[in-house]
């Protein structure tokens, strides 16, 4: 048995966190943080979790759990996810921060107290990708090319880039690599909003492969999925986009965090780090600010 608390209370946390985590099994929360009260009493109460608090320090040193599922905005996961590493390991949202010294501050915070942290990037944990790679592996694993589309509806956000990272890292865990180089062309969207725009983004990667991630704010369809290129096959697969009855499983969300507490309940280290996200974190805060060039 494993004892948790959660920071940051919203819809991810009611609707997507608390079922996988229930799901596990042997996982206790034993309370959860809001800076808004109200949703932390929801969450509370939805889920019969003991004691609800709008101070997260307060709540650690009431309760002293063994982890931290971390659920806070973009804005503020640096600073928070950092703090409470100093005293247990967490498993936090994404992007871990919004630019690279933010993500190095939660990796360094880590480093420092030895406490894991570990970042919910669950198309690293999708039965659809993770199955795709090991068919691929057992098949001879020659990947030349990847094509990853990636497709929303009436997104108008000004700093869609937080949303596109899960674009930006499924392509980089789908090739194997770290990034050699990056490109980026952008179509504005000035009718849609300020600085909304469509992403074309072309990587090369320092294994050799090439890929291509389009990222389309405002289509006709909610998708999302990938295209593998080997030298004798062509391998397709979609991300499940639905919200049906078990989505957190399809999805990934259930297998990251069956992830975080097997590996702290045998004592290892989960991987998947702040210090993984860095190059990601570099392109997503290239989008922001309309780079065009990034050498790795």
């Amino acid at each position: 048995m494993i004892n948790i608390a959660i920071v940051g209370c919203g819809n991810m946390a009611h609707y997507t966190h608390m079922p996988s985590i229930i799901k596990c099994g042997g996982v206790n929360v034993i309370a959860c943080a809001d800076i808004k009260i109200e949703n932390a009493k929801s969450l509370s109460d939805m889920y019969n979790i003991p004691l609800y608090f709008a101070d997260y320090n307060e709540m650690l040193d009431k309760t002293d759990p063994d982890a931290v599922v971390c659920l806070v905005s973009e804005t503020a996961v640096a600073k928070v996810a950092s703090d409470i590493l100093r005293r247990v390991p967490v498993l936090l949202e994404k992007p871990p921060g919004k630019t690279i010294a933010e993500t190095k501050m939660i990796a360094e915070a880590s480093k420092k107290s030895g406490n894991a942290n570990m970042v919910a990037f669950n198309r690293r944990f999708a039965p659809v990708y993770t199955d795709l790679k090991k068919e691929i592996a057992a098949a001879g694993g020659d990947i030349q090319y990847v094509n990853y589309k990636f497709h929303r509806i009436k997104r108008h956000e000004s700093n869609f880039e937080d949303t596109a990272i899960h674009a930006v890292d499924a392509v980089k865990f789908l090739a194997g690599s770290d990034f050699k180089s990056v490109e980026i062309k952008y179509q504005e969207l000035p009718s849609l909003g300020e600085k909304v725009a469509n992403y074309f983004i072309f990587f090369e990667f320092t294994n050799g492969i090439f890929a291509a991630a389009e990222i389309l704010v405002s289509t006709g369809e909610l998708f999302e999925g990938c295209e593998i290129h080997t030298r004798d096959h062509i391998y397709r697969a979609s991300h499940p986009m639905d919200r049906g009855h078990d989505f957190y499983i399809r999805q990934g969300f259930y297998n990251e965090h069956k992830h975080f507490y097997d590996c702290l309940l045998a004592g290892a280290d989960p991987g998947n780090g702040a210090d993984t996200a860095i190059d990601c974190v570099a392109v997503c805060a290239a989008l922001k600010n309309r780079e065009k060039f990034l050498n790795f």
